[in-house]
């Protein structure tokens, strides 16, 4: 069986590595439970921790042999729902013909000064970069710092260091931060903490949440320090409620592996495992929390499960041991770990309306199947993505709502939209989870309704990019835009007026592809991705203008290519800014080219640019590179941010003020 398994992940890698373009399928090894179940219907809530640990006991009782749990969750699994890892990451149309109406893009405000850019209005997400317009507050390399941008120049406040973080981001309400992060199992609090055996990759993965006072922004504090079990997968705020979403996996099972070869070292491995499963408790199971307070000058320490029995799930159908966590967090009260609700599966993909949270993660599959050919062949020609529902419509609590699932796998958030009531997810069916199958690919736009706990289909469009995987997805109002890509890009506009009937209203073909489109008025889309040859061959960045006010006849009015760029908005729609109130458009970009004449060509900084139906004029460039230095990795522009009449951007080095209409250099603040 072990050397089937290996058979077919090199089958995998191989697949990958030689397929067109870059439609490759990635691996996503998240230890126990990385992939979720297909479900029939709604989670099962456990009454007792009695009966929880009687139905974890008996599913690994089921699972456990001379390796541990390595066939129901363990270092073997992967899923396909980052398959465009290389690339990763509206008008309100109602069909037909009529012109679109306007709908203003997140991320923009009515007032002076700029916010992140989100997905949807009224959800904050947490981002490198945030400010009130008075102050930016900024992370970088495991220091948050605090700007004053009041006067001529940017004036540092304060900075803090953020021990053991080395993944972070941060949401902020009023004077009140949370730093959220990654550790690892050597970073762990200072007391108080229960051993933690290492996981399957040599550590227990840590998620680090750290409170910081700015009250008196010239004197950081850090209030409070929660240490939990698993990995920090993202957050979203409505109000100054935060919903913190992790993935845990077991902890403490010390399992002992063969000693030598043969069958008896395995078997006594095996009964060894089976005897460890048997003595385990709910506290090798369900997440640990350890919270340490700072407030008063007087440290102290509290810790316990994260989660309630009573408020943890388990699908109809196993899938896996992970735990799917969703901390509720008041920031206008500070981090309290008693508010969490969890689900026995894993998570990947986070998405939210201001009234509901979505979590999906691609199909568990159960490798015992690798024993009956036939039902391999069945179970994994094909694959779902399980997705769960989470009511987040009271600020004081996180309610588990329902589960359902969609063919294929996601791109990212966005492929994920929830309008009237219905959940719309555009997803790629690659033909086989475990390997890239062209001929065989397709992608959809399936709608859910929540009926009674389940995620029920009613309505889904088909046949979207045969033979090619989705690049970007925007579902706005009505409308709903899909582009696909191999070799060249269709960019589909959805009509998705009719939840039990969402039909193409429309289809352009061009070459390149975009990777983020954002919505500008008047009908217009901009489109960030990569111009490309007819081969598919990527040539640069790509800033193109699209016409949709008419569905049936989408067009591309304008294009602007940078040759050998690349941009973060590719995959990370956070770095674009659109400013309304002139039409700024700011894209950071890097390049790098090699000539034998002329030698190494690099560039970093970003172009701010004006796209109107005219054409797209190009307002000027921002770097921070240095005159006659030829490559600087750290001038790399992250953020851009809007205040009053000017425009501030971030890289590693420092924060840079520039005029909004001409964009020349007004300041600099180094950081370093």
């Amino acid at each position: 069986m072990r050397r089937t398994i290996l058979i077919l992940l090199t089958i995998a890698l191989v697949a990958s590595a030689c397929g067109t373009g870059t439609a490759t399928t990635t691996t996503s090894g998240s230890g126990n439970g990385n992939i979720a179940g297909l479900f029939a219907g709604a989670l099962v809530q456990f009454n007792h921790c009695d009966d929880l640990l009687d139905w974890i006991k008996g599913e690994a009782l089921e699972r456990v042999g001379p390796w541990g749990l390595d066939g129901s969750g363990g270092p073997w699994m992967w899923g396909v729902d980052d398959v465009a890892f290389a690339i990763e990451e509206s008008a309100d149309t109602a069909g037909g013909a009529q012109r679109s109406t306007a709908v203003p893009a997140p991320g923009a405000t009515d007032g002076d000064f700029s916010t992140t850019n989100v997905q949807e209005v009224g959800v904050d997400e947490p981002d490198i970069v945030k400010t009130d317009g008075k102050r930016i507050v900024a992370v970088a390399d495991q220091r948050l710092y605090v700007i004053d941008v009041t006067g001529d120049e940017p004036v540092l406040l304060d900075s803090i260091t953020v021990d053991n973080v080395w993944v972070s981001e941060i949401v902020m309400s009023g004077d009140r931060i949370l730093v959220l992060g990654n550790s690892d199992y050597y970073a762990l609090p200072s007391a108080g903490v229960r051993d933690i055996a290492p996981g399957p990759w040599g550590g227990s993965p840590l998620t680090v949440i750290t409170e910081i006072d700015m009250s008196d922004p010239s004197d950081l504090q850090i209030d409070r320090e929660l240490f939990l079990d698993g990995s920090y997968l993202s957050a979203r705020m409505v109000g100054d409620t935060v919903r913190i979403v992790l993935r845990a996996f077991p902890t403490g099972l010390e399992f002992e592996y063969p000693s030598g070869s043969g069958l008896r070292a395995e078997r006594d491995a095996e009964k060894t495992n089976q005897e460890v499963i048997e003595n385990s408790t709910i506290d090798n199971w369900v997440p640990y929390y350890v919270l340490e307070d700072h407030r008063g000058g007087v440290s102290t320490t509290t810790e316990g499960n994260l989660l309630a029995c009573s408020q943890t799930f388990h699908p109809e159908e196993f899938s896996g041991f992970g735990m799917l966590t969703v901390l509720t967090v008041d920031l206008s009260e500070g981090i309290d770990p008693d508010k969490a609700t969890g689900v026995m599966a894993d998570g990947e993909t986070v998405y939210a309306s201001a009234d509901s949270l979505y979590v999906a993660t691609t199909r568990w599959i159960d490798w015992r199947l690798l024993e009956d050919e036939d039902a391999f062949d069945e179970e994994t020609e094909g694959y779902t993505t399980a997705i769960h529902k989470f009511d987040i419509s009271d600020p004081n609590e996180t309610v588990y709502k329902a589960s359902g699932d969609v063919p294929g796998h996601l791109l990212s958030q966005w492929s994920m939209s929830e309008h009237n009531g219905y959940l719309r997810v555009a997803t790629t069916d690659a033909g086989s989870w475990w390997g890239w199958r062209t001929d065989e690919s397709e992608s959809f736009v399936t709608i859910l309704e929540d009926d009674n706990g389940k995620l029920n289909q009613v309505g889904q469009v088909g046949g979207l990019g045969l033979g090619e995987q989705i690049y970007a997805v925007r579902m706005m109002g009505d409308a709903g835009y899909v582009v696909t890509f191999r070799q060249t890009d269709p960019l589909y506009v959805i009509d998705l007026s009719d939840p039990g009937a969402p039909k193409v209203a429309g289809e352009l073909k061009i070459l390149g592809y975009s990777a983020y489109l954002h919505p500008i008025g008047d009908g217009l889309l901009i489109g960030v991705g990569q111009d490309a040859t007819e081969e598919g061959r990527v040539l640069g960045t790509q800033i193109a203008v699209f016409d949709v006010s008419d569905p049936a006849n989408p067009q591309r009015l304008h294009k602007m290519t940078l040759e050998d760029g690349s941009s973060e908005v590719e995959y990370d729609h956070r770095a674009f800014l659109h400013w309304p109130q002139t039409g700024l458009t700011v894209v950071p970009i890097q390049r790098w080219s090699w000539d034998e004449t002329k030698g190494e060509d690099f560039f970093a900084g970003a172009v701010g640019i004006k796209a109107s139906r005219d054409g797209i004029e190009k307002i000027d460039t921002v770097t921070h590179m240095e005159d006659g230095v030829d490559y600087e990795w750290e001038a790399q522009i992250r953020r851009s941010v809007v205040i009053g009449n000017s425009l501030y951007t971030l890289s590693y080095k420092g924060l840079l003020k520039s005029d909004l209409e001409t964009l020349d250099e007004q300041a600099f603040l180094d950081l370093r």
